[in-house]
């Protein structure tokens, strides 16, 4: 039996891009709705996600939020060459790896690309770009010694890629 599957999302929400990615790497068929996040959210909306965030997976009527919860549902859901399949101490690793090399990358750097990028004045966004530039180097850089094409090495799109999600982002959407 197909599952469904409906994807509640705004193709404007970078974090919902995670899900479609995702989706299109799996080339699994879904249901969209799209969510207008310019206005309050709706109570039917509120029901099925009460952050009134995007994305929001049904899966058989199951409700997932969160996108990085998403986008690793559906690579265990779907085994496919994002994650290597579960039940092994070698796949184990490599998720925690995958996962430690996103939460580092937006716990420790992505708040300073923003703020390089939203600087009032040019002086703020150089002192900030260096900043970024500095703690890219210092905890991303080490994490990526195997990787190339591709996190740890892989030669196809990994969940690192989905859930990091800014280098992929417009060339897979493309696709769908």
């Amino acid at each position: 039996m197909t599952a469904k599957i409906k994807l509640y999302t705004n193709h404007g929400c970078p974090w919902a891009h995670r899900a479609h990615i995702a989706l299109a790497e799996l080339k699994i068929p879904f249901e969209e709705e799209i969510i207008d996040l310019s206005v309050p959210r709706t109570p039917e909306y509120l029901a099925i996600n009460p952050r009134g965030l995007v994305p929001s997976l049904s899966y058989n009527g199951q409700i997932i939020t969160e996108s990085a919860i998403v986008a690793q549902f559906l690579a265990d859901a779907y085994p496919s060459h994002l994650v290597p399949n579960g039940g092994t101490p070698e796949a184990a690793l490599t998720r925690a790896r995958i996962n430690f090399f996103v939460d580092t990358f937006f716990s420790k750097v992505n708040s300073l690309y923003h703020k390089a990028l939203f600087a009032k004045t040019d002086e703020e966004a150089e002192e900030a770009a260096a900043e970024f530039v500095k703690q890219l180097e210092k905890e991303v850089e080490p994490l990526l010694s195997d990787a190339g094409p591709y996190f740890g090495g892989s030669k196809t799109l990994t969940l690192a890629e989905v859930c990091y999600h800014k280098n992929k982002r417009d060339e897979t959407l493309e696709k769908t």
